[in-house]
């Protein structure tokens, strides 16, 4: 014990001067490793942009489309309002951010109000046959077409005397939604034979299912027609039916003035001096866009088929000219039909 006793004393002053000298250990940079890292000051998190949640949208709705016509703004594609009643179909049209090529639009705006002008006869179509499509209510169209012919006597001798033609006059109304009315009666210039040129009433009605029904009324100066037909202004077809008028029997020592029929052809039984018109007959006709003022038109109406153009002036003034070819009529003998067509068409209409 009494050697340990210097032993501690001398450790003891030499602590106590090695302290007291400033030589001291810093202990403050090892603190990390001895605190807790949980206990660390958390770093903030960055700020997150607001994300903008983008409006509700409803469902497409039918009435919303644009891609069908109007008539209240004809030829134009414009939305349907929730005022407007759906027509028929009308849940399957296009939705407004469609695209129509230019082409394609007459198949949309004009099948049930075609710009088509006036046929021969009488309502809206193509050369010789009318459309399944009418005018727009209110809307009033007045054509004239003129036909020139050959005139000949009982002896199938032709007379050269001077040039002879018909001149059509048609007016056409549209009455009201699918519904048309119009008359047409030919005026020639021929005074030598008293031949019957009937005035002709016609209508059209566009029944549901784009399907439209027509005729054409007479008194007893020809024969009655009554059509159905559908399709689209660049091709629609149709079939009908003639009534009305007694079969034609030609006698030498007399004849009866020869009833002819709007559509269809001509039957006649040269032995037997008797005749009568088609009972029943097909059409089809087209009117084909070439460019925003001219269309193709292509028809035929039972009995003779016609190739022309048709120019358009801002859907108001329409001037067209047509081949059309000989039919049954143009077969029979002057002693029964005095006029043969010479094939050519060559018209107007105004609409307004």
């Amino acid at each position: 014990m009494k050697s340990r006793k210097p032993f501690i004393c001398t450790a003891t002053a030499i602590l106590l001067s090695v302290a007291s000298s400033g030589f001291a250990l810093d202990l403050s940079r090892f603190q990390g490793f001895m605190s807790n890292p949980r206990q660390q000051e958390a770093k903030p998190a960055p700020k997150v942009q607001d994300r903008q949640v983008p409006a509700y949208s409803s469902a497409y709705a039918s009435t919303e489309a644009d891609a069908y016509y109007v008539t209240s703004q004809p030829g134009q594609f414009v939305p349907l309002g929730s005022g407007n009643s759906q027509r028929d179909g009308e849940r399957y049209l296009l939705p407004p951010e469609t695209r129509v090529p230019g082409e394609l639009r007459p198949l949309l705006t004009e099948r049930l109000t075609p710009r088509q002008g006036l046929a021969m006869a009488g309502g809206t179509g193509a050369t010789l046959i009318p459309s399944p499509g009418v005018l727009e209510p209110g809307k009033t169209a007045v054509g004239v077409h003129i036909q020139t012919f050959q005139l000949y006597n009982i002896n199938n001798v032709k007379y050269t005397d001077q040039d002879y033609f018909d001149t059509n006059v048609s007016v056409a109304w549209g009455v009201s939604d699918g519904m048309e009315v119009s008359f047409d009666k030919p005026f020639s210039n021929q005074d030598r034979f008293d031949i019957a040129e009937p005035l002709y009433l016609n209508f059209k009605y566009q029944a549901p299912g784009n399907v439209t029904l027509g005729g054409s009324f007479t008194g007893g100066e020809g024969y009655h027609s009554v059509w159905v037909s559908a399709g689209v202004p660049v091709a629609w077809v149709g079939v009908g039916a003639n009534f009305g008028a007694d079969n034609f029997r030609f006698s030498y020592n007399g004849w009866e003035e020869l009833k002819k029929a709007r559509y269809g052809g001509y039957n006649y039984t040269y032995d037997k001096g008797e005749g009568y018109a088609d009972s029943f007959f097909f059409m089809i006709g087209g009117a084909v866009p070439i460019n925003d003022h001219l269309r193709f038109l292509y028809d035929f109406n039972g009995d003779k088929f016609s190739l022309g153009f048709r120019f358009n002036y801002q859907n108001s003034f329409y001037l067209n000219a047509a081949y059309v070819s000989d039919g049954d009529y143009e077969n029979l003998p002057g002693a029964i039909a005095h006029k043969q067509s010479d094939n050519f068409i060559f018209g107007g209409t105004i609409a307004f």
